[in-house]
């Protein structure tokens, strides 16, 4: 059995490690760029070696152009990774790329074509590795929309610490804060809300389902209710909904909600910057759409499906 590749996020670039890659999860037209090699069948996400006395920087502004041909960009330093192998750890830093402008592709160079995309391709080249460092941005990115919100915080036991966190901070391990997702049902289509997330926020142009974190002062169902009425402009009558899930994750406490009452998709107001389309769908099709990545993954699937 293939032992699981584990990536390390930090920072800063830990001391002993070997520093030589750079990777640029790249935005274009509002998707993700992935590329091809040239000697590959499979996609990656643009990135290559650090050449010897060059910056991490500006090697990442090279691979940029080098592989995808883009000449007008705006390039931020995210983190730093690393990986364990056999014969040392070994990592670099990971950049996005927001690209305003293309030149096309060098013909003297590697890569043979470019793909958009609002979740990765099927065939990749380190599938190991990249679907990893995809999520971690995509986690980055959830948390630079309304980063200065504040959430209390708890032991794992669910207890208060009497605490509160900034969302866009790095939450210290064995913190954790209230999460919640919730499902509208509507009853006179037998089909539930769900909404596409904007552009701008991690997991863009992706369906879900309502949701978000619970801010100080919230419990778990006035979350729920605010959610909705933030990201939708409907009004959820308690007595409708009822918790059918509570999951710890490593950093929360996922709560699930399902209301069942009527819903008018003319009565739904998009909350601009969250939200860009809405539709109603049936369970089969919200299957189909997690299975071909249209959906946001959900990590509570098979639980939540047995519910339905």
């Amino acid at each position: 059995m293939k032992e699981e590749v584990q990536i390390a996020f930090s920072p800063e670039f830990p001391k002993g490690a070997e520093l030589l890659y750079v990777i640029i999860l790249t935005r274009y037209q509002n998707r993700w760029l992935f590329v091809r090699h040239k000697e590959r069948a499979t996609w990656e996400i643009p990135g290559g070696h650090i050449e010897p006395g060059e910056e991490p920087f500006a090697a990442a502004g090279r691979e940029l152009f080098e592989e995808t041909g883009a000449v007008q960009y705006d390039l931020r330093q995210i983190t730093a990774y690393t990986v364990s192998m056999r014969d040392g750890v070994k990592g670099g830093y990971i950049y996005l790329a927001t690209v305003t402008g293309l030149a096309g592709l060098p013909p003297e160079h590697e890569i043979a074509e470019y793909v958009l995309r609002d979740a990765l391709p099927e065939r990749l080249t380190y599938p190991e590795i990249q679907p990893q460092i995809f999520n971690y941005m995509q986690g980055w990115l959830n948390l630079q929309s309304n980063a200065l919100e504040l959430w209390d915080i708890y032991d794992g036991h669910r207890r208060p610490t009497g605490r509160t966190h900034r969302r866009g901070d790095p939450l210290p391990q064995g913190d954790y804060h209230i999460v919640v997702g919730v499902w509208i049902f509507d009853t006179s289509t037998n089909k539930y809300l769900i909404t596409k997330r904007s552009p701008n926020k991690g997991f863009a142009n992706l369906w879900e389902n309502t949701g978000g974190s619970a801010l100080s002062g919230d419990d778990s169902l006035s979350a729920a209710l605010r959610e909705v009425r933030e990201e939708t402009g409907l009004v959820l009558f308690p007595e409708n909904g009822r918790q059918v899930l509570s999951l710890k994750a490593p950093s929360d406490f996922h709560d699930v909600w399902l209301f069942r009452q009527p819903v008018n998709l003319a009565d739904v107001v998009l909350q601009e910057g969250e939200t860009a389309d809405a539709r109603l769908a049936s369970k089969e099709e919200i299957i189909e759409m997690i299975h071909s990545g249209d959906f946001v993954p959900i990590h509570y699937l098979e639980d939540f499906i047995a519910l339905f």
